[in-house]
C-alpha cells in the first residue's frame, strides 16, 4: 500500500505500521488480533472468533488512511496482534515497545461481537470486558489395582471434589461488581477402567469484574486446591497459565465513540459488558481509550467460538466507518 516504516521485531508474528502526518498532532494506536483458535486436539484451528474480520478492518483503514495521508496530523500506528488467544500478545508488544516512538495517547480496538445484532454497536464507559486467570491443576496420589481402593490415593476421586468445591465458589447470580465466574473446564487421568491413576489433570477458568475480588479469589482457590487434596491423603498443585485484566473504557474516549457511532449504525448499546475477556485491556492500563463491540448476530445465531460462526461484509464495513472516524476527529 506504500507504507515504509513497519515494524516486524515487536513480537513474534506481530507488526506495526505507522503513517505520520506531514503535521505535528497525537499518535492514535488502531489495534486488530490476528491469530485463530485451536478447535480440535489435532491442532486445526479457525478464525471462529472475528479475527479475521478485525484484519479485513485494520487493512482496509490502511489503504484509506495511504490514500489520504496529507490531511493526517499526528502519527497512526496500525498494530496487527499475535497471541489474543493465547498468552496474551498485548502484554508483550507493550513491553517490546509498542506504545513507544512515538508514545501512543489513545489507542482503540474493535471486536464483532455475535451477542449483538448487526447495525448495533456496544460501547460502555468503564469496565466491558472481564478480567480472566485460567488455570491448571495437577492432582497427584498413589496409583494401583482398582479392584484395591484401600491401598491407592484415589486421584480421580480428589479431582472430583476438587471440581466441586470450585464450582461452589462460584458467584454468578448477582449485581456485576461482584460476579464470580469460575469452574473446571477439562479434566484427564487414567487410560483404562480397572487402574486409579498416579495423577489427574484439571483446567479451568475464573473471570470477574472487580480487581480485589480477583485477587482474594485467586488466593481462596490456590488455598481450596491444596487443602482438599492434603486432607483427602493426596498432593494438588495449582498454576495459572496467563491472565487478563478487566477491559476497561476511558469515560471520555467511549463518549466520542458513543457520537461517532449515532452517524454509522441504527442501534448503540451503552450498557453492554459480557464475561468474556480480551487482552486489549493491557492498552488500556496505559493509555486512554476503548474496546468497541460491533454486532454481527444476523438471523441464524451462532456464538463466537462456535464451529459455524461467520461475519458479514456489513460489521466489516461499520467497523472500517468507526475506525476512520476516529481518525478523522483526532487526527484530521
Amino acid at each position: 500500500m506504500g507504507y515504509t516504516d513497519i515494524n516486524t521485531n515487536v513480537y513474534a508474528t506481530g507488526i506495526i505500521a505507522s503513517l505520520k502526518g506531514k503535521m505535528d498532532g497525537p499518535c492514535v494506536l488502531f489495534r486488530s488480533d490476528i491469530d485463530a483458535v485451536v478447535m480440535d486436539d489435532e491442532g486445526g484451528v479457525k478464525h471462529t472468533c472475528g479475527h479475521d474480520a478485525h484484519m479485513t478492518i485494520l487493512l482496509s483503514l490502511a489503504e484509506l488512511l495511504i490514500k489520504n495521508k496529507d490531511k493526517i496530523k499526528g502519527t497512526v500506528k496500525l498494530l496487527f496482534q499475535p497471541d489474543e488467544e493465547g498468552e496474551g500478545g498485548a502484554d508483550k508488544m507493550i513491553k517490546n515497545g509498542a506504545l513507544d516512538n512515538p508514545k501512543v495517547d489513545k489507542a482503540f480496538a474493535i471486536h464483532v461481537w455475535s451477542e449483538l445484532k448487526e447495525d448495533t454497536v456496544g460501547i460502555k464507559k468503564g469496565a466491558v470486558m472481564a478480567s480472566t486467570d485460567p488455570f491448571e491443576i495437577t492432582v497427584y496420589g498413589k496409583g494401583g489395582h482398582a479392584a484395591m481402593p484401600e491401598k491407592c490415593v484415589d486421584t480421580i476421586y480428589i479431582a472430583n471434589t476438587i471440581g466441586k468445591k470450585i464450582k461452589e465458589m462460584a458467584n454468578i447470580d448477582t449485581d456485576l461488581d461482584n460476579k464470580v465466574v469460575l469452574g473446571i473446564t477439562a479434566l484427564s487421568g487414567g487410560k483404562t477402567n480397572n487402574v486409579i491413576p498416579d495423577k489427574v489433570y484439571l483446567k479451568g477458568i475464573f473471570r470477574t469484574f472487580n480487581n480485589e475480588l480477583r485477587a482474594k479469589t485467586k488466593e481462596n482457590l490456590c488455598n481450596l486446591v491444596e487443602e482438599t487434596a492434603k486432607a483427602m491423603g493426596g498432593k494438588a498443585e495449582i498454576k495459572f497459565i496467563g491472565n487478563y485484566p478487566a477491559t476497561i473504557n476511558s469515560n471520555e474516549e467511549a463518549e466520542v465513540i458513543e457520537e461517532i457511532a449515532t452517524n454509522v449504525v441504527q442501534n448503540i448499546d451503552k450498557n453492554y459488558e459480557t464475561m468474556c475477556s480480551e487482552d486489549f485491556s493491557y492498552f488500556l492500563q496505559k493509555v486512554p481509550g476503548a474496546m468497541i463491540l460491533v454486532g454481527c448476530q444476523r438471523d441464524e445465531y451462532y456464538p463466537q467460538h462456535s464451529e459455524n460462526f461467520t461475519v458479514g461484509i456489513k460489521p466489516i464495513l461499520i467497523g472500517t466507518q468507526i475506525f476512520y472516524d476516529i481518525v478523522k476527529r483526532y487526527l484530521m
